[in-house]
């Protein structure tokens, strides 16, 4: 029931900011709105707005076009732990009994390893190119990921993309400029990283249970 209840109510919100259809430009207007306490309400709305599986780079490069590049990463980085902590805690609380009492001997096999490399898989997951993010939040939450590796995983892991989109954010006018140029080096190295980090997590993967 509460595994049905989390489905739901994520889809529920996902619907909602899709109907609503939320842009660069409604963000802009609330920020000039909010004068002063923009930047908080900015990390606030995004992690709101992460449970609702809003994309995260769509959120980082609008930082970057409104808070511009150094003030614009701290702040998406902030957004992005912010959402991730709300959808594990999400999951945990209320489908992670549900999934562990439906899981088997092999199944409970895998969820004890992630558990255990909690840190890499998320890390991997986090670099490695194509990878939603909004989706392994809610995992890590159902498969019982430690929260303080999870969270030390989800910044590491985010930075480095979250750098590329901001700066592609405040390249927007000018996407040939060196800014546009770093954006596309440095979301190549987090790929090439993702790949590095998921081939040394996939050599610790459990072995087959005997037949």
């Amino acid at each position: 029931m509460r595994l049905a209840l989390l489905g739901l109510a994520i889809g529920a919100a996902f619907a909602a900011v899709t109907v609503t259809g939320i842009g660069p430009g409604d963000a802009q207007r609330w920020v000039g709105d909010a004068g002063p306490a923009a930047p908080v309400l900015f990390v606030l709305a995004g992690g709101a707005l992460g449970l609702a599986l809003f994309p995260g780079h769509v959120f980082a490069t609008i930082a970057g076009l409104l808070f511009g590049a150094v003030a614009g990463t701290g702040l998406a980085l902030a957004a992005a732990v912010l959402g991730a902590g709300l959808c594990m805690l999400a999951a945990r609380r209320l489908g992670a009994d549900a999934v562990l009492s439906l899981l088997g001997p092999r199944a409970l096999r895998w969820r004890e390893w992630l558990a255990s490399n909690g840190f890499s898989a998320v890390l991997a997951s986090r670099l490695a190119p194509g990878v939603p993010a909004g989706p392994i939040n809610y995992l890590a939450g159902l498969v019982g990921i430690r929260p303080r590796a999870f969270l030390a995983a989800i910044a590491l892991g985010a930075l480095p993309k979250t750098i590329a989109y901001v700066a592609l954010g405040g390249a927007l006018s000018d996407p040939l400029s060196a800014r546009g140029a770093i954006a596309v080096g440095v979301f190549a190295l987090a790929g090439l990283g993702g790949v590095l980090a998921t081939r040394r997590l996939i050599r610790t993967r459990p072995a087959p249970l005997a037949a």
